[in-house]
């Protein structure tokens, strides 16, 4: 059932690709790595046929490789996928010899490494290059670190699949350990819904979910650990929720309906939770390819008696995860980009999340702003709390140090409320901010206490914000039981 499930998701991804193309000359859309994961997903669910091959060998041909933002990582990678399936000599030209954009971000690096030795070209170089960003950037957690401030569960995930591949070419144990460390620390947070992208840059897209399948089926096949069987299920159930009768999958997991762009307009309510560098058809193709991939690694194995993981609490400096009857909730420290931040609970209940994530887009003008995150705001110095800090997270306390001054965050889970306090000890008047879903009226309790002031946005969609400008704010948060 479950390699039923995964093999139909990636054939619907193809077959919609298939039916896009079907009167178009290619994706009529922007694309960095899109036609290369498309021949790579298309040759693995046996659709692909002369006439898309050509189309889809002409629109790569036609992208600029002179470009300095050429993604000559993602393209060999794809390119060696498609090689290695098909042996189509033709398509040789196009990844011999080897050349890179030589981005530095961790998951730029091992797709590097993996590249490199599926081409088997410069091999020890590879071995040592993984080795030394994994040294620098994973962490005792098992995280591993896209940037020195980036802690994206997607690219997270990404970086593990690559290790994972590194590991497959080489039989280096000392990969295994950090895959198997990395696949263990995702598996905190995938929550009972199966919902688990919900921190970092990247939160809820569809190239983090195929890689996170991808990862655990990988795990499977290392361990024989039958809860990840459950694991996976639980994600793969959690995506059909989001695809569409076409087959398709939204490029973030929202049910904010978006057109096909051809380019992300960041200022456009349609596109929360993208990024400028977003394109749909490298995103949807790469989630097909990396749930085929899983797919195959589980066909030949034993799938069934599938089990499920025992729900536990999880603490470490930077994450809090809390397990009770009715929820779970995950808090995280503020710091670095804003997506890392969840300075209030993230609620899963009845199989949804009634609390939003927060943060988005930074680096340009866009829907996303500073009084988008939870946290107190200084409306004269146009500041967070947030703005130079450092941050503490100590079991159910959130300390915030900055310039500006100190805000103490205390959390008291019950059953069937969630009692947060926040006191700011500083010079300056801050007001103390708390984002909504937009659907969500009841959460909050005694909501007349606050004042609405508009509307913010994340990658969870529309958030209603209102205002508390005491200087400690007590406020509760309803769970339905």
């Amino acid at each position: 059932m479950l390699v039923n499930n995964l093999n139909k998701l990636s054939l619907n991804i193809s077959t919609f690709i298939v039916e896009w193309l079907r009167g178009r000359s290619d994706f009529k859309s922007r694309s960095f790595y899109g036609e290369t994961f498309s021949l790579a997903l298309l040759q693995r669910t046996s659709l692909l046929n002369k006439d898309l091959h050509a189309k889809l060998v002409k629109s790569y041909t036609s992208i600029d490789k002179v470009d300095s933002q050429f993604h000559w990582e993602f393209n060999n990678y794809a390119l060696l996928d498609y090689y290695k399936n098909s042996n189509d000599e033709t398509i040789k030209e196009f990844f011999e010899p080897l050349k890179f954009k030589n981005t530095q971000v961790t998951n730029w690096t091992l797709l590097r490494s993996a590249t490199r030795l599926m081409a088997k070209k410069d091999e020890s170089h590879a071995i040592n290059e993984a080795k030394n960003k994994i040294n620098k950037f994973q962490l005792t957690s098992g995280l591993i670190l896209d940037q020195k401030t980036d802690k994206s569960f997607q690219y997270h995930c990404f970086s593990m699949a690559m290790i994972g591949e590194i590991y497959q070419h080489t039989q280096d144990k000392y990969f295994k350990v950090s895959f198997l460390k990395g696949v263990d620390f995702i598996r905190n947070f995938i929550l009972s819904n199966g919902d688990t992208l919900y921190i970092g840059r990247g939160q809820n897209q569809s190239f983090g979910y195929g890689a996170l399948i991808y990862i655990l089926a990988f795990a499977y096949k290392l361990t024989n650990d039958k809860t990840l069987l459950g694991d996976i299920e639980k994600v793969s159930n959690f995506l059909q929720k989001y695809q569409i009768e076409d087959g398709s999958f939204p490029l973030v997991m929202n049910r904010v309906e978006v057109s096909i762009p051809r380019v992300v307009d960041m200022k456009k309510e349609e596109f929360i939770g993208w990024y400028p560098y977003n394109n749909y058809f490298d995103y949807l193709p790469f989630m097909g390819l990396f749930i085929s991939k899983a797919n195959e690694i589980l066909e030949i194995l034993d799938t069934s008696n599938i089990e499920y993981r025992k729900r536990e609490c999880y603490n470490n400096k930077d994450f809090s995860k809390i397990i009770k009857p009715n929820y779970e909730a995950i808090i995280s420290k503020s710091g670095g980009y804003w997506t890392n931040d969840m300075p209030m609970p993230y609620i899963v209940s009845k199989g949804s999340n009634i609390t939003p994530c927060y943060g988005g887009e930074q680096f340009q003008k866009s829907l996303y702003s500073l009084e988008g995150l939870p946290l107190p705001y200084c409306n004269k110095l146009k500041k967070s709390i947030r703005w130079k800090s450092i941050s503490f997270l100590k079991g159910v306390r959130l300390w915030i140090i900055s310039p500006l001054g100190i805000m103490k965050r205390e959390f008291i889970f019950r059953n069937d409320c969630i009692d947060i306090s926040t006191k700011v000890f500083s010079i300056f008047t801050f007001r103390h901010i708390y984002l909504f879903l937009n659907n969500n009226k009841n959460i909050l309790d005694n909501m007349e206490r606050f004042t609405f002031d508009g509307y913010e946005y994340s990658a969870s969609g529309k958030l209603k914000k209102y205002i508390d400008k005491n200087k400690i704010s007590n406020i509760r948060l309803k769970i339905e039981s």
